[in-house]
C-alpha cells in the first residue's frame, strides 16, 4: 500500500466583516490506489466536517506520497483563508 495527501476545503464560517472563512486540509490516506485513497478521504472528511460544523466542498485533490512511512490520517497541512462574497 501507498500514502496519499488528500486536500479538502470547508466552508468555516462568515467573519464580522462579511468574508467567508474556508479551511483548507490535508491529511494522509494509506491506501492500494487513488481511488481508495479518495474513498478513504471522503469519509473522513465529512466525518470532520460534521465534527465540526462545516459545510464540505465536494471537490478533493489527491498526491501519491514518496519517502517514508507516515501515520494514518496525520494532518500535514491547514490553511485557513477569508474571502469576499460574490455578489
Amino acid at each position: 500500500m501507498s500514502w496519499y495527501g488528500v486536500r479538502s476545503v470547508y466552508h468555516f464560517g462568515i467573519s464580522s466583516k462579511g468574508l467567508n472563512i474556508f479551511e483548507e486540509r490535508v491529511v494522509c490516506i494509506r491506501a492500494e490506489s487513488f481511488k481508495e485513497a479518495h474513498s478513504r478521504a471522503r469519509k473522513e472528511a465529512e466525518e470532520y466536517a460534521e465534527d465540526n460544523g462545516f459545510d464540505m466542498h465536494p471537490e478533493q485533490v489527491c498526491y501519491k506520497q514518496d519517502g517514508d512511512e507516515l501515520i494514518k490520517n496525520y494532518e500535514v497541512l491547514v490553511r485557513v483563508v477569508s474571502v469576499k462574497p460574490e455578489p
